[in-house]
């Protein structure tokens, strides 16, 4: 008697087996449930890709488009500023000065200022649009200037020199220093050339930059 307690208690002792079908459909739930997920992250991570790239794309046409133009006279005011710009870093001498001055001059009477900024505007506005948060508030600060805004510009964010030279350029033009032997524009017209010609160059650099960093 006491070996056969023995034996129903060693059978009491069995561990009982998992039902195979009920861990057949567990796991075929479960796969389901991750497959969906991992369905779902995939397809958000090729969707943002695609909304990437797609950017991406749009970006680079519109700097191409902005560059070619600025390269190829292809937009009249941009590129007589971008020459008023280069002149103003070599003004040494009263010739230099007075022809300084003759292409300002004839810059505003061949464009007038809304004419300027309705060209300006219009060449920006794809930049400000596709461009990176630091192209568009560069295009931004471009049209403060033509409006004769430079006090609104966070010259801050600008590199030292370029806020330098602004600077002393602004200062120049409240001292009412003439320039050559005839003055023909406006102390606040000529700020302005200079200051959108120098914000340009740093907006055609900014652009070049990106698009070679992507490369």
């Amino acid at each position: 008697m006491a070996r056969s307690s023995s034996s129903k208690s060693d059978r009491s002792k069995v561990p009982s087996t998992p039902n195979p079908y009920l861990l057949a459909v567990i796991t075929a739930v479960l796969a389901g449930i991750f497959s969906v997920i991992g369905g779902y992250y995939t397809a958000r991570f090729q969707a943002q890709e695609a909304i990437a790239q797609k950017q991406f794309e749009y970006r680079v046409l519109a700097y191409t488009t902005f560059l070619d133009k600025t390269e190829h006279s292809k937009a009249p005011a941009i590129n007589q500023i971008l020459t008023i710009g280069s002149m103003a870093d070599h003004l040494a001498t009263d010739v230099e000065i007075q022809e300084f001055e003759d292409r300002i001059s004839a810059l505003l009477k061949k464009h007038s200022l809304q004419d300027i900024y309705q060209q300006l505007n219009s060449d920006l506005n794809t930049l400000r649009l596709h461009g990176t948060p630091k192209v568009a508030a560069m295009c931004d600060d471009i049209l403060k200037s033509l409006l004769l805004r430079d006090h609104a510009i966070d010259w801050g964010k600008y590199p030292s020199d370029i806020a330098s030279s602004h600077e002393a350029w602004k200062e120049n033009q409240e001292n009412g220093r003439a320039y050559g032997w005839e003055e023909l524009v406006s102390s606040d017209e000529r700020l302005m050339l200079v200051t959108i010609s120098k914000i340009f160059y740093m907006l055609i650099a900014q652009l070049r930059l990106e698009m070679h960093e992507r490369d």
